[in-house]
């Protein structure tokens, strides 16, 4: 099996949420049956080095600091990421893993960190087993990100119900909004910021209509559930929101069943079908969505997006094409850019810009501007030639701050043997300005084999942090985390 096997995955997700439902659901004292797993080591370049899972759920109280925690930080920041606890026998990045959260508590200007694997179903009968159970190879593994909404916080993945966690990283089970939704919602909801809202979606590889998207109000009450009509069954792994729209990318990377059936690749990369750009009316869901064609490209994540001058302006990471090999050499082959896809809405034309031309993804913003007009925005930039050195996939040795407005960057480098994932943005409780606040992010030290929790001054990013965190233990690279303030909480 190669790294087809992560879509795989995905098109499972009907499949998986079926059986995994007729499973029993233990009762919460049962998961926590103990909190270390046997070691061991493999030499898939997706689980060595800093990729390589950790073994033991700890925490730590007192954390040595190099300079001066900002007094105003009081809550939490938490990643989410892939963490196998048994040995697989296979392994499919990043679909694969059992999630592991990493949380980095600010209380009073004291630090502390622990770690939890999120206990969902499908690990806790492993756990049972003592192995992996290759009858559990598609599971929810909850791996990807970590939210807050209505007063809960929600592990999330490509597919699957959300797992409600609690401050302390314990994990209280399957979190379907009161019955309100069934199967799955993905990754990557938006919150908007004004009404409290969270915009999500889930897709389907099996029954029309393949995408649905949804709102639920501040309180958690699903408020709204449309249909979306899409012509075959694609993958899509993020959304975008402004004022008016939600907007989906209908990229060709097609569901083929038959090759699925057979254990080939299950999505072909199909360019001649292009891209269908989907604009939702937020305010009328009896109103038609927006089809408009363009020229085909692939995308993970959003900048963010906004309406200006009867325009809707899109920043996103696109890619040509995607390579789907389970190996560092195909992950290192693809090359994604930044660009500003700009529609107007009045004659639907379609015209882009490059922002920046360098491998970047994870793509972050100030929240509170999310779905408005914004100046700054930060990537993490991939070095190709290093990690095809070293062949290590995913070595992300600085992070980069745009100002979209005046179109210059500028890069906060990390020191050499270091590196990073995605970054979060801290706004500050009592000041509004686009770049008050922090930028946060886990760097791991080669040279030390530990992690560091950097902080730095997003308004003077090119110097040292303010603060650097030190922890004892290494946090293996992850995907997607989020500030959790102590009145979220």
């Amino acid at each position: 099996m190669n790294r087809r096997d992560f879509l795989i995955q995905s098109l499972m997700a009907g499949i998986s949420t079926v059986a995994l439902h007729n499973l029993p659901m233990q009762a919460q004292p049962a998961y926590k049956v103990y909190n270390s797993a046997k070691t061991w080591k493999s030499d898939n370049s997706f689980l060595k080095g800093l990729n390589a899972p950790v073994f033991e759920e700890i925490d730590i109280s007192k954390l040595k600091v190099s300079g001066t925690i900002p007094p105003e930080l009081e809550g939490m920041y938490v990643r989410n990421g892939p963490n196998p606890m048994f040995k697989p026998k296979t392994y499919n990045y990043p679909i694969e893993g059992d999630g592991m959260l990493h949380g980095i508590y600010f209380n009073k200007g004291k630090v502390s960190y622990k770690n939890r694997w999120i206990q969902t179903r499908g690990l806790a009968y492993e756990i049972f087993s003592g192995q992996e159970l290759p009858e559990l190879k598609f599971k929810n593994y909850a791996n990807t990100n970590i939210i807050a909404h209505a007063g809960k916080l929600l592990a999330l993945y490509e597919i699957g119900l959300p797992y409600q966690i609690t401050e302390d990283l314990e994990t209280l089970g399957e979190w379907n909004f009161n019955g309100q939704i069934e199967q799955s919602m993905t990754a990557h909801p938006k919150l908007d910021n004004a009404t409290g809202e969270l915009h999500f979606y889930r897709y389907s590889f099996f029954n029309a209509p393949y995408l649905h998207y949804y709102v639920a109000d501040a309180n958690g009450k699903i408020i709204r559930e449309s249909p979306i009509e899409i012509p075959r069954p694609t993958m899509f792994h993020d959304m975008a929101i402004t004022n008016n729209y939600a907007i989906f990318f209908d990229c060709p990377f097609v569901f083929n069943l038959s090759n699925a059936k057979n254990n080939k690749a299950p999505f072909d990369w199909k360019p001649e079908q292009g891209t269908t750009i989907i604009l939702v009316d937020r305010h009328n869901a009896d109103r038609k969505p927006i089809y408009l064609k363009t020229d085909a490209f692939w995308t993970w994540h959003f900048m963010n997006a906004f309406e200006q001058d009867k325009n809707l302006i899109v920043d996103f990471i696109p890619y040509e094409n995607i390579d789907i090999g389970s190996n560092w050499e195909s992950v290192l082959s693809n090359s994604s850019t930044f660009k500003r896809l700009t529609i107007d809405l009045e004659t639907q034309e379609i015209s882009y810009e490059t922002l920046d031309d360098r491998y970047v993804e994870f793509p972050i913003i100030n929240q509170r501007y999310l779905g408005q007009a914004y100046q700054f925005g930060y990537t993490s930039y991939y070095d190709t030639q290093l990690a095809s050195r070293k062949k290590v996939p995913n070595l992300l040795p600085s992070i980069i701050q745009y100002d979209v407005v005046n179109k210059t960057n500028k890069v906060h480098q990390f020191k050499p043997g270091c590196y990073g994932g995605e970054v979060a943005f801290i706004p500050h409780p009592n000041k509004k300005s686009e770049l008050d606040g922090y930028v946060v992010t886990f760097v791991y030290d080669e040279n030390k084999n530990t992690s560091d929790v950097l902080i730095i001054d997003p308004a003077n990013f090119e110097a040292e942090p303010l603060a650097t965190i030190h922890l004892p233990v290494r946090v293996p690279s992850g995907f997607h985390g989020n500030w959790i303030s102590t009145t979220q909480g």
